[in-house]
């Protein structure tokens, strides 16, 4: 926005240092979490190494799972059921790393797309964690889709070692690599048959949370990360990756559209402000985005707009690594982010909820803006704007999805009781 601050830190050093030795950084908040690679690809941690922020334990016993040198512990002594991310995700590449006990037997797993309630392994499905293993691949040993799925090869190193697995879910596609090698590919329509009293996979939900079994046994599990991807019930892409279809340029920045569905903004031959603006209108919605702010680039997502005028003065989402006041996830100029959670020269995931007066801003899976807001009354709906900044600021957008809200009487009465629980600004 017009009079923001430009604030040399030494993230924005680190960043510059690295962007010019043709590397990508690791995001600041996430040290020893990502790889380089990792983090401009636009994977972000779900466990922090330091406590269970951001998770939470169903069972009875909330000392089951602790947070230790770097890792998320099972501690073994059983009560704690299972633990949820308290984000819910529907389709997404999910990584992590797991050691079991070196001479002892152990049973966990990792559930994907797992309601809260009921048996995540059934409701959703658990990536079973166990040691040693049994004979030939079963549909209960390590990598396998509990109960349902073998593993096609045995990829588990011996008990004691770290194992690394990557969980890709995307639509009724689900694919499980464990130490470089593919354990299955998979489409879950093709699972129609029920077994015994559990839901075949056809029939299991397409969103739910990451959680951790606890078996009873002693497991250990770090380097837990997540990288978002788009599609999923209800949402529907804004911008068709191949052209400017539903959208008007305002202002004289240039708009591009690159291979890989990226939409590159550069401000280098602007002389006024400028956004690309939405055709259509949104009052109550969801919108979800990856954004790549390149080195010390400034932008911002505007939503409600109104007026024939850029930059109107309804809600900016920030766009900006470096503004020491409100940095990215902010809304300009009417409540600062919790934290810091984005870096340059990577892509970030950010997610804005506008219900009535209540709005969220969420970037890289944690809530940063949380608030409801007066200016409701003035500006109730309005189009959505990517911002054009000035002329040094480069910013590429991709995956940018809207879920329109209708607020039906019953949801209504529950956003307000909400909202009586959150400050007004």
């Amino acid at each position: 926005m017009d009079g923001k601050i430009a604030c040399l830190t030494v993230t924005g050093i680190l960043g510059a240092l690295c962007s010019v030795a043709g590397t990508a950084p690791v995001a600041e908040w996430t040290p020893n979490l990502l790889t380089h690679e990792e983090a401009a690809e636009g994977f972000y941690p779900l466990f922090n190494g330091e406590d269970l922020d951001g998770w939470h334990v169903r069972g009875p016993n909330k000392e089951a799972f602790v947070a230790e040198d770097g890792q998320l512990c099972v501690t073994g002594e059983g009560g704690g059921d299972w633990i949820f991310t308290d984000r819910a995700y529907g389709n997404f590449v999910l990584r992590y790393e797991y050691r079991c006990h070196p001479t002892e037997y152990t049973n966990s797993g990792v559930a994907v797309r797992a309601p809260l309630e009921g048996d995540p392994a059934f409701a959703g499905m658990e990536v079973q964690v166990q040691s040693p293993p049994k004979g030939e691949p079963s549909t209960s040993d390590a990598g396998a889709i509990f109960g349902s799925v073998a593993p096609k090869v045995k990829a588990d190193k011996p008990a004691g070692e770290w194992n690394a697995a990557e969980v890709l879910c995307d639509g009724p596609r689900i694919r499980t690599t464990m130490n470089g090698k593919q354990l299955y590919d998979i489409q879950t329509t093709d699972y129609t048959s029920r077994k015994d009293d559990r839901l075949p996979l056809a029939q299991r939900p397409m969103r739910g949370h990451i959680a951790i079994q606890d078996h009873g046994t002693e497991v250990w599990f770090r380097k837990v990360r997540i990288k978002p991807l788009p599609g999923g019930e209800g949402w529907r892409p804004l911008f068709n990756g191949k052209d400017l279809t539903g959208w008007k340029e305002v202002g004289d920045a240039s708009w591009q559209v690159l291979e890989g569905g990226i939409l590159r903004v550069d401000g280098a031959p602007m002389t006024t402000r400028s956004e690309l603006r939405t055709t259509d209108e949104f009052g109550d919605f969801e919108l979800r985005l990856s954004v790549r702010p390149h080195t010390r680039a400034n932008s911002g997502v505007f939503f409600r707009g109104t007026g024939r005028n850029p930059w109107p003065r309804t809600y900016e989402a920030q766009v900006d690594n470096h503004d020491p006041r409100q940095f990215t996830g902010a809304i300009w100029d009417q409540v600062p982010a919790s934290e810091r959670r984005a870096t340059d020269n990577c892509w970030f995931h950010m997610r804005i909820t506008a219900i009535g007066p209540h709005i969220q801003v969420a970037v890289n899976g944690k809530t940063v803006v949380d608030y409801v807001s007066t200016k409701h009354d003035k500006c109730p709906s309005g189009w959505i704007s990517l911002q054009g900044h000035d002329p040094n600021s480069i910013v590429d957008f991709k995956d940018i999805e809207i879920k329109p809200i209708d607020r039906l009487p019953e949801r209504a009465a529950s956003v307000l009781r909400k909202l009586g629980e959150l400050r007004t600004v």
